[in-house]
């Protein structure tokens, strides 16, 4: 909207109500004054003044009456025999017609899913909808492929009938799938559904993973970065688990509910401190010494700046400042 224009209330409380949308709104907006607010201005000062759309009956009017086949069985088979694929708002008219009121689009479509067996019994196609074979196969927009595996939904409208390929490959061939467990293609190709190629990984670890740096290709080597995840995720909980002395209140204390909630393992402070805004005491003599030297050491035999933090209990920066010395002092 160009600056110094103001959305005239006036025309917003008459229009807005009983434009078909917000674009038949604007149009008529900038014939009438000659400029086109945007769509944001106009929901936010709608909002502000109160004014709502009226109610257009169509696609989402709510249902009139609730109806619940099992306890009524005439409508049942009426609406059993007198279904034939037409469109919506005739068979509502119908019902209508027959029983004072008329059924919603959700209502038709929920009694058309879960009653499709018995409507097609007679073998036609209802709604133009066709029905394909078990073990068609789709490409989702993610790139994954999936398979029907049954002629029908065991819940109405929720498509439970299909399933990912390697999932279902991997369960023909080795069993359901563990709680808590994705499966992955060992070799990253999303479409070598080799059983051998299938391997189930934790979920709990799959940030570990991502975030080590190592790729595989092969299911030798998925393996073994998911063990060497497990060990890191067991060496996280006993260094979160190690009991220390919270310098603010000299509270014995653990990591372990800071590492659930924020994954931090070496907080200095207790929880409670921590959550009150409290830091740990500074100044001469407050701060830990680490041995340099075996910080110099432990590099050199090609460990890693958090691997050898864990192992000397103090933070990366303080890897850090240390290798940095004996960088200088190589350059000197």
């Amino acid at each position: 909207m160009p600056r110094g224009k103001v959305i005239d209330t006036d025309y917003l409380r008459e229009r807005y109500p009983t434009a078909t949308d917000v674009y038949e709104f604007l149009d008529d907006y900038e014939k009438q004054f000659g400029h086109r607010p945007s769509k944001a201005a106009v929901y936010m000062k709608a909002q502000r003044l109160g004014i709502k759309k009226a109610p257009v009956a169509g696609r989402h009017k709510r249902a009139e009456r609730e109806v619940k086949w099992s306890r009524e069985p005439e409508m049942l088979e009426w609406m059993l025999e007198h279904d034939h694929g037409q469109r919506v708002d005739a068979l509502s008219d119908e019902f209508r017609e027959r029983y004072g009121f008329g059924l919603t689009r959700g209502q038709i479509n929920l009694f058309r899913a879960t009653y499709d067996k018995q409507v097609r019994q007679d073998g036609t196609r209802r709604g133009g909808r066709t029905r394909v074979p078990v073990g068609t196969e789709r490409v989702g927009k993610d790139g994954y492929i999936t398979i029907k595996v049954r002629p029908e939904a065991d819940k109405a409208m929720s498509k439970d009938n299909w399933m990912l390929k390697h999932v279902w490959v991997y369960e023909q061939t080795h069993g359901v799938v563990p709680d808590g467990h994705v499966v992955y293609f060992a070799d990253g190709d999303r479409r070598n559904f080799d059983p051998d190629n299938l391997v189930a990984v934790p979920r709990k670890l799959i940030g570990v993973m991502n975030g080590m740096g190592i790729e595989w290709h092969d299911r030798e080597t998925l393996e073994a970065v998911v063990k060497l995840a497990e060990m890191r995720c067991r060496r996280n909980y006993l260094i979160a688990a190690q009991k220390r002395t919270c310098p603010c209140c000299g509270a014995e204390f653990d990591n372990l509910r800071r590492m659930r909630e924020r994954g931090s393992i070496r907080s200095t402070i207790c929880y409670e401190c921590g959550r009150a805004g409290r830091k740990p005491p500074t100044g001469k003599g407050k701060r830990t010494r680490f041995d340099h030297d075996e910080i110099r050491r432990l590099h050199a035999r090609g460990w890693r700046n958090e691997e050898i933090a864990d192992m000397l209990g103090c933070t990366p920066s303080t890897v850090s400042v240390a290798i940095h010395e004996l960088e200088k002092k190589e350059d000197k």
